[in-house]
């Protein structure tokens, strides 16, 4: 059986050294299949390790309360208050940009909206 293979006029071919789909899928997905190497397990340990330096100051800010950050002004509130708008501005921006583009048809829109997106999540 031979396979048929279309080539672009336009463009040359994406994949070159004649590889079939089964070969591509296995390039793609060796390195999701195999075993983490030493550098991963490294990375891993540190995110552990942060990870549980966040649950640690969740836990001591839910027992102890904000006191412990030193806020014993009024005026210290304005770092944290500050903070926590920008980025529900920002937020808010994402979405705002999007749902704009979206109201205009925008053609060109995918890849902007993508970002403004992308900003609004990871907020």
């Amino acid at each position: 059986m031979s396979l048929i293979r279309y080539e672009s006029q336009a463009r040359a071919p994406l994949v070159e050294g004649n590889k079939t789909y089964h070969d591509v899928t296995e390039d793609i997905c060796r390195p999701v299949e195999a075993k983490p190497s030493k550098l991963w397990w490294v990375g891993f340990i540190i995110s552990l390790g942060l990870l549980g330096f966040g649950v640690v100051s969740i836990y001591m800010d839910v027992v102890y309360g904000t006191g412990q950050w030193n806020l014993n002004k009024t005026v210290g509130w304005g770092w944290d208050i500050t903070n926590f708008v920008w980025w529900v501005g920002i937020g808010h921006a994402g979405t705002l940009i999007s749902a704009i583009l979206l109201l205009f048809r925008q053609g060109w829109r995918t890849g902007v909206n993508r970002a403004a997106e992308a900003m609004t999540i990871l907020r």
